[in-house]
């Protein structure tokens, strides 16, 4: 089998996280206790290293459940840039301790889904309604909880947890659009499932 070949840009970013990886591993260890004058500087120039590889990716910090860091390569939703993320992924060294993913994983949805602007809404009775148009699915997320001022807030968070859900792969190749409105509207139209089977249902109609 032919040898990948690894881009100069590629080797230039592993190469920065290696002589970084002690302050990075600190960071994302520590994330949630630290003040973003302390995060900033390092974020920022963990940005603009992955830029240097490719704009369209991005980098997150985090932690696993064993308390180990978690270097997360994402393409925040652009297609075209999966592969890319999952090709510097590829050649990520042989770091102790480090966790690399290439691309967010589908996640347990919980009983609350954070709204922009700050507010969370109740998501135990929400359901769905999946329909399939060349080869990409239109979700409708239909909520109890519900508020007409902040509709825009609302669909902008069925979006997030629809990508939840279904991973940053599946969402970015295989849906076309998400909106959420009240959960009558959306009973009066269409026979909706609960939220809890949009997965299976996705994958059940998409096939992954």
């Amino acid at each position: 089998m032919l040898a990948v070949k690894q881009e100069p840009e590629t080797a230039d970013f592993w190469g920065w996280f290696e002589d970084n990886e002690a302050l990075l591993a600190e960071l994302a260890v520590k994330l949630n206790d630290m003040t973003m004058d302390e995060l900033e500087p390092v974020l920022d120039e963990l940005a603009l290293e992955i830029h240097d590889v490719d704009d369209r990716l991005f980098a997150e910090l985090d932690v696993a459940q064993d308390g180990s860091p978690v270097l997360l390569i994402t393409a925040e939703g652009d297609r075209e840039a999966l592969l890319a993320a999952r090709d510097l992924v590829e050649f990520a060294p042989e770091c102790k301790g480090w966790v690399f993913k290439a691309l967010r994983e589908r996640e347990q949805l919980s009983d609350h889904l954070a709204l922009p602007g700050g507010g969370e809404v109740d998501i135990r009775e929400a359901v769905f309604v999946l329909e399939v148009h060349e080869g990409k699915a239109e979700i409708a997320i239909g909520l109890d909880d519900w508020d007409d001022e902040r509709a825009e807030d609302y669909s902008l968070a069925a979006e997030n947890l629809v990508e939840m859900a279904l991973g940053e792969a599946d969402y970015s190749a295989g849906v076309s659009g998400v909106m959420a409105l009240p959960l009558k509207d959306l009973a009066e139209e269409a026979d909706p499932w609960p939220l809890k089977a949009l997965t299976s249902e996705f994958d059940n109609q998409l096939g992954a």
